[in-house]
């Protein structure tokens, strides 16, 4: 059976393109493709599952986040639970870092997006450690004082489980189909008249691309998304497009707080009414998120210096190596924390702008480049693809804004770089 619109991979971004496909044309086949059992068992499970609307230093990340986040909280107000906790974000910048940014800052504070907080008043807050001056360990760790807060308010974290399913369930109602556990080897390519000579297409014939081969045999479709996360350059590739993005691995470490005083970090009070700490990014670009659910801190670091690969094995030195160390700088009270679950996951990095990547050659869609930031603006991308695939000029996202439907393509690229990259 040949299919409408042949969608190669079921994270986030799969997913949002699909349903908004259907939504444009309820009677399209469409057909969803993943290696895993199930929706959202890639990057998407193993993400931090962390938003932030609008906290973004690109308008044009801005207007995606804060689209997407804002369906999602509708949805939930509407009576499907997708795990959303507002605990907001907190990105601690020394005096330097806060000298980049602060216009943008002083922007969205008077947009009410943020709050800007001096170290005076983090101080009454947070039980840290602001300033490292004549530490030397300190120094050779890179470990940076602490003298701003940027309190970013509809922010938070979510269920990427609860996400992944509320779009599978939407899709299947709306007739969309499924094809789970088939690996995706290469996308086919023929010309758009057959002419019946050999070794074809040749260069000169107009392509068409008209399905995948799987491990399960060919499947064929009028149009092809691919959303393939990690893998999306391995299948781009020996086609020779370039979708300026590559994949990196990105664990995360879970620690049980054992202490009183490590609790009591875990439990911080005054910045949200969940009384947690925030979603906090420190000025060395490492995290904690503390988990309500299950009364952990998660923490990570997005490092620069790491191969671009599909390796996806946790490595438990890395945590004791390279986040630990400077973790207890900042916060002594984690001293001897030690490691109680790990996971590793893959970014597809753009590294030109860090703006997600979507673009469309010939009847093919390519949906990518969301640099760790893929839930949280996986809705806006999905309106984008599908817009693509309908070859509409302009796409509208949630709540009526329109964007230009190749305003994410690579050629003629011309956006601002993101530098709240985390």
């Amino acid at each position: 059976m040949d299919y409408d619109v042949l969608v190669v991979g079921a994270g986030i971004l799969g997913l949002a393109t699909a349903y908004h496909v259907l939504e444009k044309d309820p009677k399209a086949r469409v057909l969803i493709v993943d290696k895993m059992g199930d929706v959202g068992q890639g990057a998407t499970a193993k993400s931090a599952a962390c938003f932030r609307a609008g906290l973004f230093t690109s308008h044009t990340n801005r207007l995606l986040s804060y689209t997407s986040v804002s369906f999602y909280i509708d949805i939930q107000k509407e009576g499907t639970d997708l795990g959303i906790k507002q605990v907001g974000y907190l990105i601690l910048r020394s005096e330097d870092q806060f000298k980049e940014i602060a216009d943008v800052s002083q922007q969205l504070e008077r947009e009410g997006m943020l709050r800007i907080y001096k170290k005076d008043e983090l101080k009454k807050l947070l039980k840290m450690n602001f300033e490292f001056d004549g530490d030397e360990e300190a120094e050779i760790l890179g470990v940076k004082n602490v003298d701003y807060g940027l309190f970013g308010y509809k922010c938070g974290y979510m269920d990427a489980d609860k996400l992944a399913f509320y779009y599978r369930d939407e899709i299947k109602s709306r007739g969309g189909e499924f094809l789970f556990n088939t690996t995706v080897k290469k996308i086919l390519v023929e010309p758009e008249e057959r002419l019946g000579i050999p070794r074809e297409p040749r260069a000169w014939q107009k392509v068409k691309f008209s399905g995948v081969e799987t491990n399960k045999g060919v499947l064929k479709a009028k149009q092809l998304v691919i959303a393939a996360g990690g893998w999306t350059a391995q299948l781009l590739d020996p086609l020779g497009i370039d979708c300026i993005s590559k994949p990196k691995k990105r664990q995360i470490f879970t620690i049980r707080p054992r202490t009183d005083e490590q609790k009591a970090l875990l439990y911080t009070q005054g910045f949200n009414e969940e009384g947690i700490l925030p979603f906090t990014i420190l000025p060395t670009e490492h995290y904690i998120r503390a988990d309500e659910r299950d009364g952990t801190f998660w923490l990570c670091l997005s490092d620069e210096i790491r191969p671009f690969s599909t390796d996806e094995e946790p490595e438990e030195n890395y945590y004791y190596d390279n986040i630990y160390p400077i973790i207890v700088k900042y916060f002594p009270q984690l001293e001897g924390a030690r490691v109680d679950n790990m996971w590793a996951g893959l970014y597809m990095i753009n590294s030109v702008d860090h703006n997600p990547v979507v673009f469309k050659r010939a009847n093919m869609v390519v949906a990518t480049g969301a640099s760790g930031s893929g839930i949280l603006k996986g809705d806006a991308i999905g309106r984008i693809a599908a817009a693509l695939l309908f070859d509409e000029p302009y796409a509208e996202l949630y709540g009526g804004e329109k964007i230009p439907s190749d305003k994410l393509e690579v050629v003629g690229r011309a956006l601002e770089e993101e530098k709240f990259v985390f």
